[in-house]
């Protein structure tokens, strides 16, 4: 699920990568479906990735790239392509105004070629697994929605996990340092 909101040809999955874009779709997941939030918490898929807590907003973040681009000209595809290629590795890495990392690839979506995210243990960047992750962003939801507070006793953490994103319980939430902090981040100001 990228983010068809930023300009094109940028390809950025900010469910995955952006823990401001993440709270927002916290916080507004009381209009959605219970079916739209369990297909869009799939889409974090389940290996590690990298998740951005810094204060650039997502559409900063595509402009940014955006004008690194074009100052190089470099939006046409086949620059863009053969910009990747030129180093022998196919991705790039670029350093953003708040001095994170992000990595450029070539996107596989059409019209979207400019793919992103952030780099592994770039400043302002979180590794994380994809399934606590999932765990915590399904967790917060399903208490908003209930009106209770989901940190952290197993019985809830597992009934969420089952329900929402088909993964098998957990012995004891309270003992996944992982979890109990990706909980606390998602819990800061929302």
């Amino acid at each position: 699920m990228f983010s068809a909101q930023l300009p094109a040809p940028v390809l950025f999955h900010p469910l995955k990568h952006h823990l401001g874009y993440i709270k927002d779709f916290i916080a507004q997941s009381p209009s959605t479906s219970e079916a739209e939030l369990k297909a869009a918490l799939q889409t974090i898929g389940s290996s590690q990735l990298d998740l951005y807590r810094g204060p650039l907003p997502q559409g900063q973040i595509a402009q940014e790239v955006l004008q690194y681009l074009a100052e190089r000209h470099l939006q046409h595809p086949v620059l863009y392509q053969e910009f990747l290629l030129a180093t022998g590795t196919s991705y790039r890495l670029l350093t953003l105004s708040d001095k994170s990392d992000w990595v450029l690839r070539w996107g596989v979506v059409e019209a979207r070629h400019v793919h992103l995210h952030p780099a592994r243990h770039s400043r302002h960047t979180l590794r994380v697994k994809a399934n606590v992750l999932k765990t915590a962003i399904a967790a917060a939801i399903a208490a908003k929605r209930r009106g209770e507070n989901p940190y952290m006793y197993a019985q809830y953490i597992n009934e969420v996990r089952a329900a929402w994103v088909a993964l098998p319980p957990v012995k004891d939430a309270g003992s996944s340092e992982s979890l109990r902090h990706m909980l606390a981040l998602l819990a800061a100001d929302i």
